[in-house]
């Protein structure tokens, strides 16, 4: 899964010469933390709403290009997600711009484009819901798993709580929940549903 495919498109820009006062309105209307700042086609910087009320509040209305941070980290298109998130982690940053190998701003990549990317990759799109097992030391998961597939439509994904070994989270689509019950108190197995 590429960045091109999450980002958003088309973002709103505000120009080096645009007023902080001005800028800081329009963002708050969009409810943007930041925008990026573009001259002639070409990415400049990009402009935060903190920038803005910092420079606000200390008197007057300077221009965007006095206040942006110029040369911004961006992004290319073709990028991962997984490399997306992992700068946007280390950097902290809010979003990102997107740019195409000809450095042209083609997007922004936001948190929340990451977590729909997360999303659908983890198949939750599909409104899953989240079972949990508690297995006994003698339980074969293979054998769980077995069960949950058989009566369910869609086995998403599953894990282990770090904390207790032996709990394990299913997550599945469409599961007949009574036969699945029924199978597992054979074993005497606890399972409970959490609606995810």
């Amino acid at each position: 899964m590429l960045v091109k495919d999450f980002m958003t498109l088309d973002p709103k820009t505000v120009s080096p010469t645009d007023d902080a006062a001005t800028t800081l309105d329009l963002m708050r209307s969009l409810n943007f933390r930041q925008c990026p700042v573009v001259e002639n086609g070409n990415l400049v910087g990009i402009v935060t709403d903190r920038n803005l009320r910092t420079a606000l509040a200390a008197g007057g209305n300077p221009i965007v290009k006095e206040i942006m941070a110029a040369n911004p980290v961006t992004i290319i298109d073709y990028t991962s997600i997984e490399g997306a998130a992992e700068i946007i982690r280390s950097g902290k940053f809010n979003a990102l711009p997107v740019v195409n190998s000809r450095n042209e701003l083609v997007g922004i990549l936001t948190v929340t484009d990451l977590l729909d990317a997360l999303l659908k990759m983890m198949g939750f799109h599909e409104k899953p819901v989240r079972l949990e097992v508690r297995m006994l030391d003698e339980t074969n998961m293979f054998d769980i798993l077995h069960a949950i597939q058989q009566n369910s439509d869609k086995v998403i994904s599953f894990s282990v709580a770090p904390e207790d070994r032996k709990l394990y989270y299913f997550w599945v689509v469409n599961c007949n929940f009574g036969e699945l019950e029924k199978a597992l108190r054979e074993d005497s197995i606890q399972i409970s549903t959490v609606v995810s």
